[in-house]
């Protein structure tokens, strides 16, 4: 049985967001494109970093139904979001999917490693996705994709753990036919933004590299450490009010595993009162530090959790 939306779905607020978002990233690289300035070009890579945080936010919402409550738009909506962030929205949507499925089991141990394991190889794999490779993995996966899909499950990746559950079930036939469409839209997209705003390539690289790092490096961050438990492992973590709504309430997201059918701006109300809430930085720093040892077994996934 289906779990109901209780909260109706802020459509229009998510529209004006997501428009404002991805027509505000397409002009900061317009203009860093069309200056010599090399501070003014940093300082726009930035904002082109900062611009892809709600926009991801939103992409994330689409992966649940939650964009819009016409579920048509919801997925094409998601689709074009996805084209300026280079993703195939059907493969990253699987991709979380898995993620409520298998969160905090040994398929998503970025912040752990048992004592049989390698600590270097657990560090090094750790900290190469935290410094950008994590984003640029999917930009692989499209390339991939649209050339040769059947590489994207070889064992040139599925031997690592992790990857292998985050790309789970990505392979079946009509999944896939979906996932390959998408990445020629996004492929399209790029060249035609490209040629279209005349855009430079090295600014168009540094702005995606910007992102590749603030995206990937606090990706896991409202995960890293938490109990190992499939629905309990997250975190609400702390932030100043203006910056919880540049992330459109992502930091809550705790919550948001225990709820996930709630649209973001209701995500407050779901904070249990007995919950802790921990501080972003605290995190953010810890997970820097690297994996950790850890003894506890993996928690059992449940089949029905992937509704989420």
């Amino acid at each position: 049985m289906k779990e109901e939306i209780v909260y109706p779905i802020p459509y229009r607020l998510n529209l004006t967001i997501g428009g404002s978002c991805f027509a505000g990233a397409l002009l900061v690289l317009y203009m860093g494109s069309h200056t010599e300035k090399m501070l003014y070009q940093s300082g726009l890579a930035i904002l082109f970093a900062i611009l892809m945080i709600p926009l991801y936010s939103l992409i994330h919402e689409a992966e649940h139904d939650m964009m819009h409550p016409n579920r048509k738009l919801n997925y094409w909506l998601g689709v074009v979001l996805s084209w300026i962030f280079v993703a195939p929205f059907t493969f990253i949507r699987k991709c979380h999917l898995n993620h409520h499925k298998h969160n905090r089991t040994d398929y998503e141990m970025w912040d752990l490693y048992y004592a049989h394991q390698q600590k270097w190889l657990r560090q090094g794999y750790f900290y190469i996705v935290r410094l950008g490779m994590e984003w640029i993995m999917i930009v692989v996966a499209v390339v991939l994709f649209a050339l040769l899909p059947k590489l994207v499950f070889s064992k040139l990746f599925s031997w690592n753990h992790e990857i292998k559950g985050i790309i789970q079930g990505a392979n079946k036939d009509k999944l896939l036919v979906k996932i390959r469409l998408e990445s020629y839209l996004v492929i399209a997209f790029q060249f035609i933004i490209f040629f279209l705003l005349k855009l430079d390539i090295y600014f168009l690289i540094g702005a995606y590299f910007c992102h590749a790092f603030v995206w990937s490096s606090q990706n896991y961050v409202t995960h890293a450490f938490s109990p190992r438990d499939i629905i309990n492992g997250a975190h609400n973590l702390k932030m100043p009010l203006l910056v919880r709504y540049l992330y459109l309430n992502f930091n809550i997201h705790l919550a948001h595993h225990q709820y996930p059918k709630m649209p973001w701006i209701y995500l407050p109300k779901c904070i249990q009162s007995t919950t802790k809430e921990l501080s972003f930085w605290h995190i953010y720093i810890k997970l820097w530090l690297g994996p950790e040892l850890t003894r506890e077994p993996s928690p059992v996934a449940d089949k029905e959790i992937h509704s989420a």
